[in-house]
Parts: C-alpha cells; sequence; structure tokens
C-alpha cells in the first residue's frame, strides 16, 4: 500500500521527472530501466492513470477477484499442451504466474510482441488462486490493452530505428 501512496505524490510532477523518479525508485534491475518498462509508464501516465496494484500486496488490490490495473515484464514464456501460453510477469514488488488465452496469440496484432522483456498493460484482469497463496492470471483479449515489445520502433521525421534501452 504503501508504494502506491509514493505513486501518486508524483501524481503533479511532468511526465518526464515521474518517470526518472519511478525509475529511480525500483530496484537495481535493468528489466525496469529499459524501454519497454518506460514507455508503458509514459502510456499509463498520459491517460492520467498513475495508481495500480502490484503483486507484492495483491490481496489488498483485488476488487471482486480482479486486478484493477496491472503493468508487468514477462520473464518467462512457455507453451501449454492446451494452446494458451504460461507465461511469469514481474514488478518492482515481485513475480506472478499468468496464462494467456490461446486467442490472444492467435491475435496478429499481439502474437508477435509477446516475449521475453515485453512490458504489458492489462486491466481488470482475473486473479485465481488455486493453492493457498500462489495466485495466477488469466490474460484475454479483453483486458490485454497494450504490449510494448523488447525492441521498440522509434520513429522520427528522417527514418525508422529500433532502439533497445
Amino acid at each position: 500500500m504503501g508504494r502506491i501512496h509514493k505513486l501518486r505524490s508524483f501524481k503533479d510532477d511532468p511526465t518526464q521527472e515521474y518517470i526518472r523518479k519511478l525509475i529511480d525508485d525500483v530496484s537495481e534491475d535493468d528489466d525496469f530501466k529499459r524501454s519497454p518498462w518506460v514507455t508503458a509508464l509514459e502510456f499509463i501516465n498520459d491517460g492520467g492513470e498513475i495508481e495500480g496494484g502490484c503483486f507484492g500486496d495483491i490481496k489488498s488490490n483485488l476488487k471482486n477477484g480482479k486486478h484493477e490495473k496491472v503493468v508487468a515484464i514477462i520473464t518467462s514464456c512457455t507453451p501449454n499442451v492446451i494452446g494458451d501460453m504460461n507465461v511469469t510477469l514481474k514488478d518492482p514488488s515481485g513475480t506472478m504466474s499468468s496464462t494467456i488465452h490461446y486467442k490472444v496469440l492467435l491475435d496478429d496484432g499481439y502474437a508477435k510482441d509477446i516475449k521475453v522483456g515485453s512490458a504489458l498493460i492489462l486491466r481488470n484482469v482475473s486473479v485465481f488462486c488455486p493453492k493457498s497463496s500462489n495466485y495466477a492470471l488469466n490474460i484475454t483479449l479483453r483486458n490485454l490493452v497494450k504490449i510494448f515489445q523488447k525492441y521498440t520502433v522509434v520513429e522520427d521525421a528522417d527514418s525508422a530505428r529500433g532502439s533497445n534501452m
């Protein structure tokens, strides 16, 4: 809960200063300093939505068995036997197992972007607890807002080039 209050205190800062403070606030993990994570935070901040749950305190962030907002990085991907993808997601507070529904994997707009190092923004995502304290997210087309690839394409007036911050 303390982290959410800390995020709210940045609300009046300009976007770049807000992002800089968030990057400084996370652990030494390089994933939280790379383009997908930073771009996902900028995307959320542009919409004026800077609060959201963290994996480290999931019980207090659940509303009706759902997580209102998740911003996380994919750390592993493994297809399962029924056509879905088992992934591990992380945010600055911890990691969580998740399953990406096969229809997301069939969607040309998302399928190519789902890989280790990409950042996801999810909304109203269902949370399951098959064991006493092991939570898992169910990612579907309905709750997937955006994926930011590990290698983000940055376009300028002259040309497009790849960037891996």
